[in-house]
């Protein structure tokens, strides 16, 4: 969305939160390693902020898709560092 629109409530329940270096990282090497042409330096910079600037649909598409497959990827990374935890002794059993 556009920086100058102002919401009714001032943007007090939107605050912008950037992407982790991480996401972002890895969002970059996906799109490299994707077929076709690569997407310019300076959609990158209004794609992972608040700043508004056109991005051509193709090259959106094609960071979408990449964020996407690294945001799985991350999520997937995650989950395998988590540690198990122990079993309750408690277990619901239906009548």
């Amino acid at each position: 969305m556009c920086g100058t629109f102002q919401p009714e409530d001032g943007n007090l329940y939107r605050a912008f939160v950037p992407p982790s270096d991480e996401l972002v990282a890895r969002t970059r090497a996906v799109e490299a390693s994707m077929d076709g042409a690569r997407v310019p330096e300076g959609a990158w910079s209004t794609f992972f902020s608040a700043a508004c600037g056109a991005i051509d649909w193709a090259h959106f598409e094609r960071m979408f898709l990449a964020r996407k497959a690294a945001a799985a990827f991350l999520a997937v990374q995650a989950s395998s560092r988590r540690r198990a935890r122990p079993r309750s002794s408690f277990r619901c059993v239906a009548d």
